[in-house]
């Protein structure tokens, strides 16, 4: 594919320290992620907005005083400038070009040779050809005609999930039923988000439909609400009334799906917070009827939970094996068959309540 705009990252160490001596943006923004910190100062907008759209109901004044990890991650983009430079600041040195290579393997990025020294090249596929940043320790520099701000993103969410050791990041749902922390786990497609909001419009608490956080030590779901992209398709009646209450609009998404976006404290006013991790529920099938079942021994869960990267990384695969270990053997499973999403919704919170 044809470069979009070629070589411009030749000038990596001039336009580094052209932007270096730019002021850093005045205006801060906090996200607290699982037990961490994010703080994003950026002059480009699109990057503020995105950080917004995904996690504005995480969106705290400023860190507490109870000694979480923090990351920073600062945008210069000043007026008139082809390029940004992003800068990360958090307790441990990393490798982001190996770290965004070992995370997203199915993005298309990949590493391109590079004679600047000290500046590494990453490549990743746009509409209009192969776009390019450079990358040196901490630092990256990004164009403007490279749709940078996705990456960028999951990079400084990554970053912060990694220096979580007390917790473990899984691809799952997680509501909160009278008191009671329930993990949703299934893959991409099982009905996750369908049962989280059909849950919700019952008044149980959605705690996020796509990551799930448990702290190890105490066996307790802890609230990482993304905003929800909700594609069409069965839903309980009262989520399609929510979503049409609030307007939810229409979003285009890569896999050439469109899903409406929306904010989970938007459309049910139940709060999210840390609740003991009681059932652990594995969606398997669709049927005419919701049904529940035994699930099998712990061991034999372990292949269905799926750690995010970023939480595996620089953790011993030996430490990350006995905290999933002992969640599927100190918490109690089930499989669930999906049927229609109120029945299915009013199936499991029954079995909660009993």
């Amino acid at each position: 594919m044809t470069e979009v705009v070629p070589a411009w990252w030749q000038a990596a160490p001039a336009l580094a320290r052209q932007l270096d001596a730019a002021p850093v943006p005045a205006v801060s923004e906090w996200y607290r992620l699982g037990d961490g910190y994010l703080e994003i100062r950026s002059d480009d907008g699109p990057f503020r907005e995105r950080l917004e759209l995904l996690f504005r109901e995480c969106a705290v004044p400023g860190p507490g005083a109870d000694g979480l990890p923090q990351v920073r991650c600062t945008v210069r983009a000043p007026a008139g400038s082809d390029v940004a430079l992003v800068t990360f600041e958090d307790p441990e040195p990393l490798d982001q070009i190996r770290f965004a290579l070992e995370l997203f393997p199915d993005r298309g990025y990949s590493e391109a040779p590079s004679p600047v020294a000290d500046w590494r090249v990453l490549t990743l596929p746009t509409p209009g050809g192969t776009g390019t940043l450079a990358s040196s320790g901490d630092r990256l520099l990004v164009h403007h005609a490279t749709p940078w701000q996705a990456l960028v993103g999951s990079l400084a969410m990554s970053r912060l999930f990694r220096l979580q050791r007390g917790l473990v990041f899984l691809h799952a749902g997680s509501v909160g039923i009278g008191g009671s922390g329930v993990l949703l786990v299934g893959p991409k497609g099982a009905g996750k988000t369908t049962l989280s909001l059909a849950l919700a419009a019952r008044g149980h608490a959605l705690l996020g439909d796509e990551i799930a956080a448990v702290r190890i030590a105490t066996l307790e779901l802890v609230p990482v609400r993304r905003s929800l992209a909700v594609r069409d398709g069965p839903r309980a009646a009262a989520v399609g009334a929510a979503l049409d209450g609030a307007q939810a609009p229409y979003e285009p998404f890569p896999d050439g799906s469109r899903r409406r976006r929306a904010f989970a404290g938007q459309l049910f006013p139940e709060p999210a917070e840390a609740l003991p991790l009681r059932r652990l529920v594995f969606l398997g099938g669709k049927g005419p009827a919701a049904r529940l079942a035994p699930a099998p021994a712990g061991r034999e869960l372990l292949g269905l939970l799926t750690p995010l990267g970023a939480t595996a990384w620089g953790r011993s695969p030996i430490h990350l094996m006995r905290d999933l270990l002992r969640l599927v053997s100190e918490v109690p499973a089930v499989r669930l068959e999906l049927g229609p999403p109120e029945a299915t919704a009013e199936l499991l919170a029954t079995s909660l309540e009993d």
